[in-house]
Order: C-alpha cells, then sequence, then structure tokens
C-alpha cells in the first residue's frame, strides 16, 4: 500500500497557505486511490498497474481527466508538491519559481518525446511523465530532484 502521509501533509500546508476552505484528503474515493479535496478545488490520484494519473475538479465542479501522468508514486508526489506549492506562493505573493525554470528550457538530463502539440513525455532515470506545456518544460528540471529538495526550494522566502 501506497503511504500518503507526506503528500497529505504537503496538500493540508500548501492549500491552508492559500487559504482554500474545506480541505480534506481521502482514501475512501471510489475512482481513485486518494483524494485531495476544498471547496473550490480538488485533485483525484488514480493508479493502474502502469500509470499514476492526475484528475482535477474545478471551482465549478467540473472534472479534467488526464492532467498529467507518471510511471511511479515519487513523481506524482514532486508534482503535486511543486504545483500546490507555486500556487500558494503566488496567492502569499512569494516571487513564483516557474517562469525561470521555463525559461531554461527543457533539461538537458531529461529526454524529451512530443507526443502532440503541446504534450510531450519526459523520460528520467527517475521514471516517466506525460504532461502539457508549459509544464513539461517545468517539471523536467524537477523530476531528478528529491521531494525534499523541491520541499526546500518552494518553502525559500516564504515565512
Amino acid at each position: 500500500m501506497t503511504d500518503f502521509s507526506q503528500l497529505s501533509a504537503s496538500w493540508v500546508e500548501w492549500s491552508n497557505r492559500a487559504k482554500l476552505a474545506g480541505v480534506a484528503v481521502s482514501t475512501e474515493c471510489d475512482d481513485c486511490e486518494v483524494e485531495f479535496s476544498s471547496k473550490d478545488y480538488s485533485v483525484h490520484l488514480r493508479h493502474d498497474s502502469t500509470w499514476w494519473t492526475i484528475d482535477t475538479v474545478d471551482d465549478r465542479g467540473q472534472r479534467h481527466n488526464d492532467e498529467a501522468t507518471f510511471s511511479t508514486f515519487e513523481l506524482a508526489e514532486k508534482y503535486l508538491i511543486w504545483t500546490w506549492a507555486n500556487s500558494a506562493r503566488g496567492i502569499v505573493g512569494a516571487r513564483r519559481l516557474g517562469p525561470r525554470l521555463y525559461a531554461l528550457g527543457y533539461s538537458p538530463d531529461v529526454e524529451v518525446i512530443p507526443i502532440t502539440e503541446g504534450v510531450a513525455e519526459l523520460r528520467s532515470s527517475e521514471g516517466d511523465a506525460i504532461l502539457l506545456e508549459p509544464y513539461a518544460t517545468i517539471f523536467s528540471h524537477l523530476m531528478l530532484k528529491s521531494v525534499n529538495d523541491i520541499a526546500d526550494m518552494v518553502r525559500e522566502g516564504i515565512g
């Protein structure tokens, strides 16, 4: 069984910093392994025999399936921590970190395979990810970092 405790703590931390209401985590989701929810936004993390897939539900209740796909839980965890923290950083007035990474282009340490326009598969020694742009470019710089390195990075400049 997958340990969601670190990812759950990250969800609670960053959603509270972003002042989201009704923050919760549930492994009692009918269509996913774990659901990270609030009144305005939620994430369903699904797992089949090969991939971890992220679906989101926006503030209008519209579900967006297959927003991001990862070959390992660790990559999904890194992506979600980054995404939640980066959004919260913007809300609390901290400098956003994504634009600098995006400006670097794809990491030379990651193989990039275009799937369709605006969608790329990233292959690395840590595993594979399928993401939309600009997330693919940004995440190519994060996927080889540890979860702790990413957590330190997103906390920089936040009191």
